[in-house]
């Protein structure tokens, strides 16, 4: 093929290609022809014209890679590429998959019960503005990273509980560790009675509080 091509629009993989780089604007030594592309997932990157059009082609801006290795070591063996890149977001996916298999036991689970789980939470107002919050706190490294979103039972598993999706939601770490073993209804009583209040309880969240007030 001609070096000169033009490929603006074409789809490679999951990108496209928006514009040529600008010789002036190629840092790498011999200038050779590079693409700003968009991929699916909503990220931009650079891309040398060889890697969309060789033998090897660069189908992602680099999020397949993640949904390769996740392939390659989850516990849930039947899932596809074409699932995952159903989610726009594919750490948000991470995140709530990570949560939901440290509360059930994968061996134990079918994959329809399984992406009721994910796609529940991955969809729910309450978790999004909850994962959003945390996203915008400074967050810790330790298990006490407060805002972070925190898988809890509503009845608690102490008081007879299950890990049925609807007795599981998400609380932040603080307001997790401060309900302790009480049920959702008792904690809200409590609360209630108690005048206890925090920017990071789930309704404060969901007014849109900051934990930074």
């Amino acid at each position: 093929m001609a070096n000169g091509i033009d490929i603006t629009g074409q789809r490679f993989g999951r990108l496209t290609a928006v514009k040529l780089i600008p010789r002036e604007e190629r840092t790498w030594s011999n200038k050779e022809r590079a693409w700003l592309c968009k991929c699916d997932c909503g990220n931009e990157c650079i891309v040398r014209q060889r890697n969309l059009l060789g033998a090897r082609v660069t189908k992602s801006c680099g999020c397949l890679r993640k949904i390769d290795a996740f392939l390659a070591t989850n516990g849930v063996k039947t899932l596809t590429e074409e699932y995952l890149c159903s989610f726009d977001d594919f750490d948000k996916f991470l995140f709530i998959h990570r949560s939901i298999i440290r509360t059930i036991n994968l061996t134990n689970i079918d994959i329809s019960k399984y992406t009721d789980y994910i796609e529940y939470f991955y969809y729910q107002n309450e978790f999004n503005k909850l994962y959003t919050f945390w996203q915008q706190q400074q967050r810790s490294v330790t298990f006490y990273d407060l805002a972070k979103p925190s898988i809890d039972h509503i009845i608690p598993k102490a008081r007879g509980g299950t890990n049925e999706l609807d007795n599981i939601q998400f609380l932040t770490v603080f307001e997790n560790l401060a309900k302790r073993d009480m049920t959702m209804e008792e904690w809200n009583e409590f609360k209630v009675k108690t005048n206890t209040h925090s920017n990071y309880f789930i309704e404060e969240i969901m007014k849109g509080g900051d934990a930074n007030e």
